[in-house]
């Protein structure tokens, strides 16, 4: 739903996969999905990371 991961080129047959980080909320699913442990995910803004209103 933010947008952070988005696929072009799919009308024109190429498609590939473009993050856009500016978008992130720290949700941590790029970590939890990355089956090869390519991502070293760390919480942001001095290991706080933002506070969700309700929880995430």
């Amino acid at each position: 739903p933010a947008g952070v991961y988005e696929a072009v080129g799919v009308e024109e047959g190429a498609p590939r996969l473009v993050i856009n980080a500016q978008n992130c909320v720290h949700c941590k699913t790029c970590d939890i999905k990355d089956p090869t442990q390519n991502i070293d995910w760390c919480t942001p803004e001095g290991a706080g990371g933002p506070n969700y209103i309700g929880g995430m």
